[in-house]
């Protein structure tokens, strides 16, 4: 099934070219917590679920993500490791966005926007440590 963007999808659409598309069957990790992030996803359609301590007694769902959502972007932005479990129960379609497809649509971008990406990306990762 091709998902075509509405009008209100624009920054999907902006993406989705140059991009991979993955899909994956039920039951799948998308990415596991302390993986290192390369890649964040938009989901398309499907099902996905944030989990903390996936697969261990303590396991703990964070969220449920809805399509055009985005995921992965923090451990992306920050090179650092995923802090959680990217899980889909019934299978889903996703856009893989690699860092170096981030990259080029920042420089892309107005100055300003790029200041203030990075400007919350550094504030995030200040918060998260």
């Amino acid at each position: 099934m091709i998902i075509e963007p509405k009008t209100s999808d624009a920054p999907i659409a902006s993406i989705r070219e140059g991009l991979g598309r993955r899909v994956f069957p039920a039951r799948s990790t998308i990415f596991a917590e302390g993986e290192i992030g390369t890649i964040a996803y938009v989901l398309l359609r499907g099902d996905v679920t944030i989990f903390l301590r996936f697969g261990t007694e303590q396991q703990r769902a964070v969220t449920r993500l809805t399509p055009p959502q985005m995921f992965g972007v923090h451990a992306l932005m920050a090179g650092a490791q995923r802090a959680a479990t990217a899980y889909t129960e019934n299978g889903c379609e996703l856009l893989a966005v690699s860092e170096s497809r981030l990259k080029q649509k920042l420089e892309e971008a107005d100055p300003f926007l790029r200041y203030w990406v990075d400007y919350l990306s550094k504030r995030i990762n200040d918060l998260s440590t």
